[in-house]
């Protein structure tokens, strides 16, 4: 009869254990997945690229969510985001799979939004993001 309630018991322990909510990322994007800090910004001008590195403490980081939505590090989704972008030439539609809250600071932006945003991903851990034609930031993988 021991046995049969420590096994009871055993059984009601495991059953009240809860798996961890780790959401399988999107396949397309799994490879950016995760977060990225800013280490410079690039303008095109002519021929010359102009290039202005940007201090860790004065950096900022975007995090790329499971399901393809970008937000910034407060977890919101950025000021004037185009509702899709283009991940190494290829076109994709974030899946929101649960809600994107826009940025409240966004309510004081006039925007003038990009109709397109390119990633490129040229290393498993550094993305070029162009915002505007000519316009590009360079982010590294947050570890």
């Amino acid at each position: 009869m021991t046995r049969f309630l420590l096994s009871i018991l055993i059984l009601l322990a495991f059953a009240g254990c809860r798996k961890e909510n780790n959401p399988i990322p999107l396949r397309e994007i799994t490879p950016i997945v995760g977060k990225w800090r800013v280490i410079d910004q690039r303008q095109v001008r002519g021929d010359s690229t102009i290039i202005e590195p940007v201090p860790k403490q004065n950096s900022w980081v975007y995090e790329f969510r499971y399901d393809g939505v970008l937000l910034n590090e407060s977890g919101y989704v950025p000021c004037c985001l185009p509702s899709q972008y283009f991940l190494n030439g290829r076109e994709f539609k974030p899946k929101p799979d649960k809600p994107a809250v826009l940025d409240p600071a966004c309510a004081y932006s006039l925007c003038a939004a990009c109709p397109e945003l390119n990633v490129t991903q040229t290393h498993p851990d550094t993305l070029f993001i162009e915002t505007c034609k000519g316009n590009f930031k360079t982010f590294v993988r947050e570890k």
